[in-house]
């Protein structure tokens, strides 16, 4: 059968019962009207008449009476009204006698007919006698009465019928109710079926398309649906069918193909030298190299399907790649200060340093993408870490090796133009002089490459103890006061008040704030001024220098605290150092668990600032064994 029978033969089921409901009610109603209207017609009539009788015959009586008065009153004006009112009688006997309907009735008007004939008869007398009294008193009077009697007679029985009928209404419309109630709920609850009953049977076709598309949809392509041919979704049905089989083929073809694909990939990935793990959207392990296990310290097995944060609790090369994922900043914080990587030991005390770089995955879709999962590379650098360390290493030995003889070069120099060993030409002087400065240059060099190898080495140790704030501003200022003076700079202080002090190295951060303040004066023209302020955030503390110089280029902002990095300001570049200063500014701040920065402007100036906590405490590299798999600070 066709949708649109379907649906039409519901509406015409639905429709015929509509048509019996009101058929029903139509019936009903029209039983009461007709019981109502016979009432009405008969039983009703023949009541009014009888009443009227009753009142035409009183009216006579009354007439008849006040004739016998004699003079008081219009004999011929009551004569005419007497005959108004015979008339009156004849119509309601007429009336009367159409409507008998119920037993005796008919005896009764037949009584009431003959006498009243005999009593029109002596009223025929009444006008002719001269005993006009005696005829009234002895037989009219009496007449009239035996009429009136029988007239109520007749009234009472048809007043008896109209009760009965009354009453047998009032059932009639009682069970007229009850069927025709009874009749509506019956025809609601076929109705209410039907409407459950006859979508269910239209959709239930399509419910079932729909259902098997949703298993197709998650790989079950054996679906078949059933066709049937008068039904308008036969078609429908055909083409789901052909294309479940096309997908089958298509699913056979290609999964043997997919599979090597899936194979190939995954012995590229555990054939990669560097580590490699890949989570779901859930941080659930999916896939690991060998490398990464080995650096991991657990088995293939053990790591696929379990979550990050459950392995976390075990083992702290995981707990580290956790906090990563979570937290990036506080797992930069937590790990080497520079580098950002894992140093793990080997069964042979052979440290091996990997680095961490963690990808979020997401599906290209045309309008939205779904986050898919991550993919961890722990890239080995211990061969350049290696490199590292003995650059580091050399510089210090090169740099402690060159000091000597500098500072014997400075002695001599030094020597060369005291007074007392002889009198040298003003070019010896200028000579002397130049030579001397370009010693200090060296000496400066070599000082700050020993600072620096000492810094990436960690053999920097920290003197911390509470230090006011004021005393380390006026401790980094008394070095560098004839400086500022010498080319005409104002140095100026602003200090908030209430100042907490700081548990800090002061000797190298006031170091740090005398190399800001250099580069201050360095860069700044004579006659302006240097603004030194120290802020109170809350958490920590804020140092700041501010200048009035040239400022810094914006693209050459980020390079300012790199190793080895001479900017040039203004077109002037100094030659008094290595570009060293900053970097290791930065390297001593970072050591105290704060950060730095430059805010500039071309034209405006530049601001240098660093942050120290106030509950500053050292922060050491994550160094992470592999046999035991414990953090060593």
């Amino acid at each position: 059968m066709t949708i649109k029978t379907q649906i039409l033969s519901g509406l015409l089921f639905i429709l015929v019962l509509t048509f019996i409901l009101s058929g029903v009610s139509i019936f009903y109603l029209s039983k009461i009207g007709s019981s109502s209207t016979e009432i009405l017609e008969k039983n009703y009539s023949s009541v009014k008449a009888s009443e009227e009788l009753v009142i035409s015959l009183a009216k006579m009586d009354q007439l008849l009476s006040k004739i016998c008065l004699g003079q008081n009153y219009d004999e011929v004006k009551l004569l005419e009204i007497l005959e108004n009112e015979k008339k009156i009688i004849s119509n309601n006997l007429i009336i009367s006698k159409k409507n008998v309907s119920e037993e005796g009735e008919s005896e009764i008007l037949t009584k009431i007919k003959e006498e009243y004939n005999k009593y029109e008869e002596n009223i025929g007398l009444f006008r002719t006698t001269i005993d006009r009294v005696g005829l009234y008193f002895t037989v009219l009077q009496r007449q009239n009465e035996i009429i009136r009697e029988a007239c109520v007679n007749l009234a009472n029985i048809n007043h008896n019928a109209l009760s009965q009928k009354d009453k047998a209404t009032q059932k009639l419309y009682f069970q007229s109710k009850i069927y025709v109630f009874l009749i509506t709920v019956l025809v609601l609850v076929i109705v209410a079926g039907a409407i459950y009953r006859i979508p269910q049977e239209i959709v239930k076709p399509i419910s079932d398309i729909t259902d098997r598309i949703r298993r197709i949809s998650r790989g079950e392509y054996e679906q078949k649906i059933e066709v049937d041919t008068t039904s308008e979704l036969s078609q429908l049905a055909k083409s789901f069918n052909i294309m479940s089989i096309k997908l089958m083929e298509f699913e056979k073809m290609n999964i043997a193909e997919v599979k090597a694909q899936k194979s190939r990939m995954e012995s590229i990935i555990k054939s990669l030298k560097d580590g490699l793990i890949i989570l779901d959207e859930n941080k659930e392990i999916i896939l690991v190299n060998s490398v990464s296990t080995q650096i991991i310290g657990l088995a293939e097995e053990e790591l696929i399907g379990r979550k990050v944060s459950m392995l976390a609790l075990d083992n702290e090369v995981m707990k580290e790649l956790s906090l990563s994922i979570s937290d990036p900043k506080q797992a930069q914080q937590t790990s080497d200060h520079k580098h950002n990587f894992l140093k793990i030991t080997n069964d042979q005390d052979r440290p091996s340093f990997y680095t961490k770089e963690i990808v979020k995955v997401y599906g290209k879709r045309e309008f939205t993408r779904k986050f898919l999962g991550y993919i961890i590379t722990l890239k080995d650098i211990t061969t350049f870490k290696e490199s590292d360390e003995a650059k580091t290493k050399f510089i210090a030995v090169v740099s402690h090796e060159l000091k000597t003889p500098l500072s014997a070069l400075k002695m001599s120099l030094m020597l060369l133009t005291d007074e007392r060993f002889g009198q040298l030409s003003d070019e010896q002087n200028k000579i002397a002089s130049s030579m001397k400065q370009e010693v200090q240059r060296l000496v400066n060099m070599v000082t700050e490459l020993l600072d620096l190898s000492k810094v990436e080495r960690g053999t920097v140790s920290l003197n911390k103890h509470l230090v006011s704030p004021k005393d380390l501003v006026e401790y980094a200022v008394a070095p560098v006061n004839s400086k500022f003076k010498h080319k005409n700079i104002n140095l100026l202080h602003e200090l908030d008040h209430n100042l907490p002090e700081i548990n800090v190295d002061a000797e190298k951060i006031s170091w740090v704030l005398i190399n800001l303040m250099t580069n201050a004066i360095r860069y700044s023209p004579e006659g302006s001024q240097v603004l030194l302020k120290v802020r109170n955030q809350k958490t920590y503390l804020e140092f700041s220098v501010t200048d009035q110089g040239y400022g810094i280029e914006k693209e050459n902002l980020k390079k300012v605290f790199k190793k080895f990095v001479q900017l040039n300001t203004n077109g002037k570049k100094n030659k008094n150092g290595l570009g060293l200063g900053l970097a290791i500014s930065k390297e001593v701040v970072e050591v105290h668990g704060g950060e730095i920065g430059v805010e500039s402007e071309v034209g405006k100036g530049s601001r240098f600032y660093f942050k120290i906590p106030t509950d500053n405490h050292n922060l050491n590299p994550v160094v992470i064994s592999s046999k035991s798999n414990e953090v060593v600070s």
